[in-house]
């Protein structure tokens, strides 16, 4: 993997790390640039650096030092002379400011979707009056990811506190104390509040950031607090959706969250009010709507029909109405899954493997199917996903809380 940075604001505080597993291997490199102020950056693996490290890197933090000496790898180090952070596959940039010839350090370290560094790499660089390019390896470490009772903002590589107060307010959703939304373990949230545009903002405090874009504004309808699908159109992120398959991967869990309004209650395909997929056979998780029942899929290991999240579970007869109503689907690390109708548990199962085959290239797609022959019609009022499965009191609160 190769990245380059631009300038960024960076955080002051990092998890406790394990100790070093592997040992970072360093190579420091010169090349022209036509770039802006300042010299620019590449941060590539060491070769043998294991693949799942490579994989799991979300996000990388580069610093320019007075030397390597004193800097420990798999921590931030104080002070820095110039500091910039991207998440994995942005493009190229550089510090943008410009610094005296000489000789310095040049560390970079990489983090994953818990805020764990999975490697780390300091090189000795040299900067002179030409733009240069300026490079180092990272080698594996192993670290400590964000504590049960918080989550990790890749805006900072921050663990924050998911019970409240510092945890984000996942948009309009407020501060995840008594009475509010949870904001714990939230990684998309749509609020549909945008009132105009093609654009369905990704509200959450996680990065990567996955904006929907409406395929046919003029098949919708904007209200102050809801969007309204008339015709059949389709709302989804650009590009892959990364962040849940890191995700729910790394907790082996998933909430997938709604407040709709069907236009009518008998819709079939199932119709997809949320959806991770490619077409209508290929899947990670789907949350529709099947005649009058709300309908839901997970991809699991060792399922027949797993590539498509089969079985698919179905509340009871009749819970689809003309009516605005919160449907709630959650997958445990255990296999429990609940789907809850207006705070109330609906229905249960007990899917059995794990989320190894969930596809990372799939996008997130509400309203429709890839294929454009699944589609849903009524309010999109909120939508969100967490990745861990909230519990009955969590939905409840969420529920009360209403969209």
């Amino acid at each position: 993997m190769l990245c380059t940075f631009s300038r960024m604001r960076v955080s002051q505080r990092i998890p406790e790390f394990f100790a070093l597993v592997w040992a970072a291997a360093l190579v420091a490199g010169c090349a022209a640039s036509a770039g802006p102020v300042g010299p620019s950056f590449e941060v590539s693996f060491d070769p043998a650096t294991p693949r799942s490290a490579r994989e799991q890197a979300v996000r990388v933090e580069v610093y320019l030092v007075d030397s390597c000496t004193n800097v420990t790898l798999g921590t931030r180090p104080v002070p820095a002379l110039g500091t910039a952070d991207v998440l994995r596959g942005d493009g190229g940039g550089a510090f943008g400011i410009a610094f005296d010839e000489g000789d310095y350090g040049l560390y970079g370290l990489a983090q994953d979707a818990e805020c764990a560094v999975v490697a780390a790499g300091c090189a000795p660089v040299a900067i002179t009056g030409a733009q240069e390019t300026l490079t180092v390896t990272l080698g594996a470490i192993r670290g400590e990811g964000c504590p049960v009772d918080e989550y990790c903002s890749l805006e900072t590589g921050d663990c924050l506190d998911g019970t409240g107060g510092t945890g984000g307010t996942g948009g309009t959703g407020g501060s995840g104390g008594e009475g509010g939304r949870i904001d714990a373990g939230l990684i998309l949230f749509y609020a549909f509040d945008e009132g105009s545009g093609s654009t369905v903002t990704d509200q959450s405090d996680v990065l990567p950031k996955h904006d929907l874009t409406i395929a046919d504004p003029g098949n919708v309808a904007w209200s102050t607090d809801h969007l309204s699908v008339n015709t059949a159109t389709a709302l989804t992120s650009t590009g892959a959706a990364t962040k849940v398959v890191a995700r729910a991967q790394a907790s082996g869990e998933l909430t997938v969250e709604a407040w709709i309004t069907p236009a009518v209650a008998t819709q079939g395909g199932p119709a997809r009010i949320i959806s991770m997929s490619t077409d209508a056979w290929l899947r990670n998780f789907m949350l529709g709507q099947e005649s009058s029942t709300y309908a839901a899929r997970f991809r699991a290991d060792g399922e027949q029909d797993w590539d498509n999240g089969s079985p698919t579970i179905f509340t009871a007869t009749g819970t689809a109405t003309v009516a605005l109503t919160h449907v709630v689907h959650t997958h445990s690390a255990s296999g429990a899954e609940v789907l809850y109708v207006n705070g109330v548990e609906n229905e249960t199962f007990t899917r059995m493997g794990g989320l190894s085959q969930w596809d990372a290239t799939y996008p997130i797609i509400v309203a429709n199917e890839g294929t454009n022959d699944r589609a849903w019609l009524g309010e999109l009022h909120l939508i969100a996903v967490y990745d861990r499965a909230l519990d009955a009191a969590e939905v409840e609160q969420n529920f009360t809380a209403g969209p």
